[in-house]
């Protein structure tokens, strides 16, 4: 499941996902991303990662590939806020292929750090 975060505004979305992610998930996101891009022309975006299993099925993981081959081409900063350590490296050996956008990892109690460097 995705979940858009109440802290979000103008061009900082936050998401929560938890559970298993569904292509549906995608269908309900993707436009909140594409206002805030055409009318930013970028965006920063927070993810708070709890109890993520995965991805339901292959549109699901077909919706995720074109979220990160269109949308997140856009993404000045991402924070992740996990306090899975095997999220943190995920994140590092995805960094050759996300150098346009800067990525940090925080640990759930530095969830309003995350916020604070998000949104610079």
């Amino acid at each position: 499941m995705i979940e858009i975060l109440d802290r979000s505004t103008g061009s900082t979305i936050g998401i929560k996902i938890s559970d298993e992610i569904e292509a549906e998930d995608y269908e309900n996101l993707l436009p909140r991303f594409d206002q805030a891009i055409s009318e930013h022309g970028e965006i920063n975006l927070l993810v708070l990662i709890d109890d993520f299993e995965g991805l339901d099925d292959l549109d699901a993981a077909k919706a995720d590939y074109e979220f990160g081959t269109n949308e997140y081409r856009q993404v000045r900063r991402a924070a992740f806020v996990s306090d899975k350590n095997w999220h943190k490296w995920a994140i590092k050996l995805l960094d050759p292929f996300t150098r346009r956008t800067d990525e940090k990892f925080f640990e759930p109690d530095a969830l309003d750090e995350a916020w604070e460097w998000v949104k610079k």
